[in-house]
């Protein structure tokens, strides 16, 4: 194996482990509310995202001025926002095993996102694929007795932000993405900072010096994984990089179930079953069939 590609399969591992092991971050940060988290969350991404940007002296693309990109920029972080806030809300709510049902999923809803909205085809195997997920969603409601929406909704919304930033013209790359994404909502998370800081409820000072640490690398810890996704996906094989995916939501099933307990039962695993027979069946079909 050669350098570049050896390089390649260490980044995309990298940023999978990452993400599979963030539930423990926003653990270590309980006492913070879930709205909070998401507000430094949003804003560190996007001043971290600024400097990599400012440190790249790199021009800032025209097109990224035009209304309609502005727009789809403006969508963009309204949804990535939601996913952000639903999954920390998730973990604090010890709900980590319904996030990881819905990062095993996503890849599925991506597919019937194609076929919606791009009008890709959808072959036999992929179609039983989907309607396995399905089976599985179905299991989780039978057990808890409602809809698994945590799954659900994190899964939709980072399918349609998926969407939404693949019709971005190619010159805007990800760290600029995240960087303009932190800047229109600048307004919303800057003014529910300053607002909490005026009813002296902030967490980012009086709560000791890890919590203040932990609040201010919430956007590095953000970036990091995606820069790593970046450059790994710029070196190796896309189905490497399928197979790859599957870690972040693994690890957060294991430590779901293994590290805080989160009830695991005939269902639930039943569900998880099938959804992964769903992945298989789905990462193993090209061009369909």
């Amino acid at each position: 194996m050669d350098r570049e590609l050896r390089s390649g399969y260490i980044a995309g591992f990298s940023a999978y482990f990452l993400w599979g092991v963030l539930p423990v971050y926003w653990k270590l940060l309980g006492i913070v509310p879930p709205a909070e988290l998401l507000a430094w969350r949003v804003a560190g991404c996007g001043a971290t995202a600024w400097i990599f940007v400012a440190l790249r002296r790199r021009t800032a693309p025209r097109s990224v001025f035009s209304t309609r990109v502005l727009a789809q920029l403006g969508l963009a972080a309204l949804l990535i926002g939601g996913n952000w806030g639903i999954y920390i809300w998730a973990v604090s709510a010890e709900r980590i095993l319904e996030a990881s049902l819905g990062y095993y999923i996503n890849p599925l809803v991506n597919v019937v996102l194609g076929v919606v909205f791009f009008s890709e085809t959808l072959g036999r195997r992929r179609l039983i694929a989907v309607a396995l997920a399905l089976t599985g969603v179905v299991l989780m409601t039978l057990e808890t007795g409602t809809v698994p929406w945590v799954s659900l909704l994190l899964a939709l919304l980072f399918g349609f932000y998926g969407m939404t930033v693949k019709r971005l013209p190619p010159e805007i790359d990800s760290v600029e993405v995240l960087a303009w994404q932190g800047l229109l909502l600048a307004p919303l998370s800057g003014g529910y900072l300053a607002l909490q800081a005026a009813r002296g409820e902030a967490h980012i000072a009086g709560f000791g010096a890890p919590v203040t640490v932990l609040l201010l690398a919430a956007g590095l810890i953000t970036l990091v994984p995606l820069w790593l996704f970046g450059a790994g996906a710029k070196r190796i094989p896309l189905s490497s990089l399928g197979f790859l995916q599957y870690i972040a939501p693994t690890l957060m099933l294991l430590l779901g179930t293994l590290v805080y307990g989160e009830p695991f039962g005939l269902f639930r695993a039943a569900a998880f079953a099938l959804v992964a027979a769903a992945l298989v069946l789905y990462s193993t079909t090209f061009g369909d069939s």
